[in-house]
């Protein structure tokens, strides 16, 4: 497989991929017919790393020249807004999953804060007074069992949500296939021995 960049121009991102026929785009492992296989990896990663730098664009058209290959413009259209359509559902699903482990990870910390807070005014009461140091990593315990959940409903969903936009756009990516004829090796030129002329009869004399 042969990546071609090209450059943006207005509000259109164009990237082209060489490849010597069309089932390189695909898994070869998958069984599947070409509209409902999964992409090769290497040519998927190719795609979102040239798009996701090209995010500021209106379109995305994805130009593919293969010199063989049975399928259509309209079957790799298919395979690649099925597979994108997978990824970006199961990332939202992702999502979902984040967002309960933060929710139930947040209760967690807040009862973690709050007995730390409680044993800390009790020792406190008991002892009449806290040495620093335990009084401090009461405090420190209780705040760093609320700062993982809270980081992660605040800013672990960022990441996540990126990536499912991206897979969104490349499932409504435009795409354009363009078959071109391997060039034939040149012929070398055959050059053709003319047959040795007949040996010359040797001259007789005569007396």
């Amino acid at each position: 497989m042969r990546p071609h960049r090209r450059a943006r121009h207005g509000g259109t991102a164009n990237v082209s991929i060489h490849v010597r026929e069309l089932a390189q785009m695909f898994n070869s492992l998958d069984p599947s017919p070409f509209w409902d296989r999964d992409l090769d990896r290497e040519a998927a990663e190719f795609i979102e790393d040239e798009f996701s730098e090209k995010r500021a664009a209106d379109q995305w058209h994805l130009h593919i020249h293969a010199h063989e290959g049975a399928a259509s413009a309209t079957d790799i259209q298919a395979a690649i807004e099925h597979y994108y359509e997978r990824l970006a559902n199961s990332v939202r699903l992702g999502l979902r999953e984040q967002a309960r482990i933060g929710e139930l990870a947040l209760l967690v910390g807040v009862a973690v804060f709050s007995i730390c807070i409680s044993l800390r005014g009790l020792l406190e009461t008991a002892l009449h007074g806290l040495p620093r140091g335990l009084d401090e990593g009461l405090i420190v315990l209780g705040w760093i069992a609320l700062w993982r959940p809270i980081e992660v409903l605040a800013y672990g969903w960022v990441p996540l949500y990126r990536k499912r936009r991206l897979y969104q756009r490349l499932a409504r990516i435009r795409v354009s296939v363009r078959c071109e004829p391997a060039m034939a090796p040149a012929t070398p030129a055959t050059t053709l021995n003319s047959p040795p002329a007949p040996p010359a009869e040797p001259e007789t004399r005569r007396p």
